[in-house]
């Protein structure tokens, strides 16, 4: 027996109502899985595994334009963090958007600490090491050193 014209509009708008529930259940649950956050430190699932006592290289760049979409200056305490590490914590394909992004570490070497905001990734660091502005490593070090061993955390 053939539709009518009444019974192929419920059909349809059923059918739309259906698709547009089920389209907005699944954006709440990648929002929910994936969601971004303006303060990342808040969302403790964000926290690296191994968050104290890291060991690894410390170095200087200069920075301007980071990963995480910010403009930084040499004087600022800024840091970026390994590629390794950056890129593990990924939600998406924009870099402004990962939850590292502004999170603190603390970085020390012979009874010295400087506190660091991450807003850029380190293409050639290993996956402990750091790189801090000048202004930051200069607390730790001296710039002709270069490269020198730290010891950070998250905070």
């Amino acid at each position: 027996m053939p539709m009518t014209r009444k019974g192929i509009i419920i059909t349809v708008g059923t059918v739309v109502i259906i698709g547009v529930a089920l389209g907005v259940g699944i954006g709440f649950g990648v929002r929910n899985q994936h969601g971004s956050t303006a303060n990342p430190s808040a969302n403790p699932s964000a926290n690296p595994p191994g968050t104290r006592g890291i060991v690894g290289d410390l170095t200087y760049y200069a920075p301007g334009l980071g990963a995480c979409g910010l403009y930084n200056t040499a004087n600022d305490n800024i840091a970026a963090i390994s590629h390794i590490t950056y890129d593990r914590f990924a939600n998406g394909p924009n870099p402004n958007t990962n939850p590292l992004c502004g999170r603190q570490i603390r970085a020390s070497r012979n009874g010295e600490s400087v506190v660091v905001t991450v807003v850029d990734r380190c293409e050639g660091c290993k996956a402990n090491d750091i790189d801090l502005s000048p202004a930051a490593f200069n607390q730790l070090a001296e710039a002709a050193e270069g490269r020198v061993k730290v010891t950070w955390e998250w905070m």
